[in-house]
C-alpha cells in the first residue's frame, strides 16, 4: 500500500499521452493535470515521513548526503531570484511552478526511497527497473513496426527513417537519462542472481533496445562513457569482463534489429550547430557581465524562460521553439543544458549545487574500489550524470527526473544501508 500512489502516478505518466492530457489555465499558467498530480504524491510522502520520524536502524543517519535541503535550498534562491530576471508576471509565475514541480520530483523520490524498508529496497528498484523496460519495449515496437500510436514527426523521419522511440513517459532525446542507470541495476541483477537469468536478459536486452532506438548522438555517448566505467572503475577484474561482454554483445544485436530499418544518418556526426551556439552565446554573457552578476546569477528564467513556450507551442503546432536571440548570440528556448542554467542565471549557488551533486556522483562511483554490491548500478548511475551536460534535466522533463532521482537515492541507500548493517555486524560481534 505504500508504493501504490507512486505506481499509479507512474502509469499515469507512462500510457496517457500528453496531447490528450487535459490543459487548464491557472493565474496565466497553462498546467498539464498530468504533472499536477506529482505535488499532492510528493506531499502524501512527506506527511508519511513526518508521522514518522524513527530512523531505519539498518541505514547510516546521513545516507543522503543532505541532498534534499540542498535541493530545496537552492529552490529557494531560484525563487527569490526571479525578483531580478527581469521577466513579466506571467511568465514569473509559470517558472514558479517548474520549481515547485523539480521539488517535488526530488522529494518524491527521496521520501519513497526513505520510506521503504532497507530488505524491500532491492525489490522495490527491480521492480521498477522492470517497468521502465517494459514501457520502453512498448514504444520501441510502435516505433519499429510504425503503430501510428504517436505523430510521426518529417524531421525524424528524414533523418531516422522511421519514428525515434518516444512516447509519454520519456522523450527521444531524454529518455537515456533514466534507462542507463535501470540497465546498469538489470546487469547487476543477472550478474549476482542466477536464477530466472533468461528474464533477466530479455530485461537487459529491452532496455538497451530502447537506449538505442532512441536515436540520440547523446544515449550512444553515454554508453561508450558506461563501457569505459567498466573497464577502470570495477575491482572485481572478472565481473568487469563479463558485464562489458553482455553490453557489448546485447548493443551489437539490438543494433542490427533497429538498424535493419532505421538510419544512421543523424548519428555519423556530433555536430549540433544550436546547441554549439548557446554554449558559446552563454560564455559570452558570462564574460561580459560583471562579477556580482556572475556571483548571483542573472535570476531563474532571465534567459530562458521556457516553460510557457514549452507547453503551449507544442500542442498547437507539433514543433517547438528554435532559437532566441540576445545581444550576445543566438540561444536555444531551453538551455538544453542543466549545467548552463546553473552556471548563467543561477550565479555561484547553481555552480555549487551542481558540483555538490558531482561530488556524490564521483563518491558513489568511487566506492566499487571499497568492493561496492552493485558496482555496474553504481557506474551507470555516474554515466547518466554527464546527461546534465547536453541536456535539460532535473528543471525540465519531470516524469524521467523522478525516475533518475528514484535510482540516485536507491544507488545512496543501498550503499550506505549496506554499510551501517556492516558496522552493526561488527559491533555485536564485538560485544559477544
Amino acid at each position: 500500500m505504500l508504493e501504490l500512489p507512486f505506481w499509479l502516478i507512474l502509469l499515469s505518466w507512462s500510457f496517457l499521452p500528453s496531447t490528450q492530457t487535459s490543459l487548464f489555465t491557472i493565474e496565466s499558467i497553462p498546467i498539464s493535470l498530468k504533472d499536477l498530480l506529482i505535488i499532492p504524491i510528493a506531499g502524501f510522502y512527506f506527511l508519511l515521513q513526518v508521522k514518522n520520524k524513527h530512523p531505519i536502524n539498518t541505514r547510516l543517519k546521513h545516507w543522503h548526503h543532505y541532498l534534499p535541503l540542498f535541493t530545496v535550498v537552492l529552490l529557494i534562491y531560484a525563487a527569490t531570484s526571479i525578483q531580478w530576471s527581469g521577466m513579466d508576471k506571467s511568465n514569473c509565475m509559470a517558472m514558479l511552478y517548474t520549481l515547485v514541480l523539480t521539488g517535488s520530483a526530488c522529494l518524491l523520490a527521496y521520501y519513497l526511497i526513505a520510506k521503504i524498508k532497507f530488505t524491500s529496497l532491492h525489490s522495490f528498484l527491480w521492480r521498477l527497473t522492470i517497468f521502465v523496460a517494459l514501457v520502453g519495449l512498448l514504444y520501441t515496437a510502435q516505433s519499429f513496426f510504425s503503430l501510428g500510436w504517436t505523430t510521426l514527426n518529417d524531421s525524424q523521419g528524414n533523418d531516422f527513417g522511421i519514428q525515434r522511440v518516444r512516447g509519454p513517459l520519456f522523450g527521444s532525446t531524454t529518455g537515456y537519462f533514466m534507462l542507463v542507470p535501470a540497465l546498469g541495476f538489470a546487469i547487476d541483477e543477472i550478474l549476482q542472481n542466477p536464477s530466472k537469468r533468461l528474464l533477466k536478459l530479455s530485461i537487459v536486452f529491452s532496455l538497451l533496445l530502447t537506449i538505442i532506438s532512441l536515436g540520440s548522438r547523446s544515449a550512444f555517448i553515454l554508453l561508450s562513457v558506461l563501457l569505459t566505467c567498466l573497464v577502470l572503475f570495477i575491482k572485481n577484474r572478472k565481473y568487469a569482463v563479463i558485464s562489458l561482454a553482455i553490453v557489448l554483445i546485447v548493443t551489437t544485436s539490438t543494433m542490427l534489429l533497429f538498424y535493419s530499418r532505421a538510419k544512421t544518418d543523424r548519428l555519423q556526426s556530433l555536430e549540433d550547430t544550436s546547441r554549439q551556439d548557446t554554449y558559446l552565446t552563454s560564455f559570452q554573457i558570462i564574460e561580459n557581465r560583471s562579477e556580482l552578476t556572475n556571483i548571483f546569477g542573472s535570476g531563474y528564467g532571465s534567459y530562458w524562460p521556457w516553460y510557457i513556450p514549452d507547453t503551449q507551442n507544442p500542442r498547437e503546432t507539433g514543433q517547438y521553439f528554435d532559437l532566441v536571440w540576445n545581444p550576445y548570440g543566438s540561444l536555444l528556448y531551453h538551455p538544453h543544458s542543466t549545467f548552463l542554467l546553473c552556471i548563467v542565471e543561477l550565479g555561484l549557488p547553481g555552480l555549487i549545487y551542481f558540483a555538490f551533486i558531482w561530488f556524490i556522483l564521483v563518491k558513489l562511483l568511487f566506492e566499487n574500489f571499497r568492493g561496492a554490491r552493485y558496482p555496474i548500478f553504481f557506474c551507470a548511475i555516474f554515466t547518466s550524470g554527464f546527461s546534465m551536460f547536453f541536456d535539460f534535466f532535473l528543471f525540465k522533463a519531470t516524469t524521467v527526473s523522478t525516475l533518475w532521482w528514484m535510482f540516485l537515492f536507491g544507488a545512496l541507500c543501498l550503499n550506505y544501508g549496506v554499510s551501517a548493517s556492516q558496522r552493526q555486524h561488527k559491533i555485536i560481534s564485538y560485544q559477544r
